[in-house]
């Protein structure tokens, strides 16, 4: 339903979600700005107002994110209200604090998690203490029977971190999805090397495209490698094509730590927020964004589910069977 919306130009009918539960974190990522943002998170019930208009508008993918999630004490009350409303949940966290609660985990489907390399190349992109209890976490999920996915930041010092990740998603029986550093945006902070040039960027995404040909545990669509592969300038993560649809808004949307909904994730501080406490997603939005092409990693693989859906489809069952 979202796809034939999507296609006849319809009333928005989004099938995914991504809500940020909270902006706080107990990391600082080189890269991201939320921790640095408002830190102010939605109560209970205003969780289950935005869950139910989420619900009520046709969403059926809900995608837990921060900051990081488990430093707020009702994640568990989150997750499940999530479930019991009946979304497919995913939570993505560092795992830092997982040890603490570990039973949260428990009603998820699906757990994303951030690993760049190494203890040494991790912590320099992300801090001192972000590699700790990280491994240990991972193997107790995938030995209970968690799928997992590990979210690798392509930044100057991990550029040569791919062979040995993607050994250790094989030896620990999980996969990784690749996404470049993103610039110009309220959730992003830092810049892109300048060693990283764009014809060696294109050069590591071409090679894992092969990688992946070759049946390594990559997450990511081969469709998605190839478009960064192709990618002309990687300090630009998004311009305005107007020969180009963005499905962000139709397809999928975000909701920040105070309920503002925007198109996607990489439109917070571009585009006018709707707030979901006191607005409805299908009658607010105006049906169109600031940007229609990016390498957004989550973005750019939403876009081609809705710009080749048979494809992409075919090749999303290929990977779960």
């Amino acid at each position: 339903m979202s796809l034939v919306s999507y296609w006849a130009q319809g009333k928005p009918r989004p099938f995914a979600a991504t809500y940020s539960v909270t902006n706080r974190c107990n990391l600082r990522c080189s890269y991201c700005n939320t921790p640095f943002l408002d830190p102010r998170d939605l109560t209970l019930p205003q969780v289950e107002v935005v869950f139910r208009r989420l619900r009520r508008m046709g969403v059926q993918r809900l995608g837990l994110a921060g900051g990081e999630p488990l430093v707020r004490k009702d994640i568990g009350d989150v997750i499940g209200m999530g479930k019991d409303m009946g979304f497919h949940v995913s939570l993505n966290s560092n795992l830092v604090l997982y040890h603490r609660m570990p039973s949260v985990m428990d009603r998820v489907d699906l757990v994303f998690t951030s690993l760049d390399g190494d203890r040494e190349t991790h912590r320099k992109n992300r801090g001192e203490k972000s590699y700790d209890g990280v491994l240990e976490a991972i193997t107790e999920l995938v030995a209970k029977g968690k799928p997992l996915v590990a979210i690798a930041v392509v930044t100057e010092h991990n550029l040569d971190q791919a062979e040995g990740l993607l050994r250790q998603a094989e030896e620990m029986g999980f996969t990784i999805h690749f996404q470049p550093q993103c610039t110009d945006t309220d959730i992003v902070r830092g810049e892109i090397g300048e060693n990283l040039t764009d014809a060696r960027l294109r050069e590591f995404w071409a090679g894992l495209l092969e990688q992946k040909k070759s049946g390594r545990p990559i997450a990511s669509s081969a469709g998605y490698l190839a478009h960064q592969a192709s990618w002309k300038n990687f300090r630009v993560s998004s311009f305005h094509d107007p020969a180009a649809r963005c499905a962000a808004g139709r397809g999928f949307l975000y909701v920040d730590p105070q309920g503002k909904a925007y198109p996607c994730a990489y439109t917070k501080g571009k585009a006018k927020p709707i707030n979901l406490l006191e607005e409805d997603w299908q009658t607010a939005f105006p049906g169109t964004t600031p940007c229609t092409r990016c390498n957004v990693g989550p973005m750019a693989e939403f876009n081609l589910l809705f710009a080749k859906p048979l494809s992409s489809s075919i090749a999303a069952l290929r990977r779960i069977t």
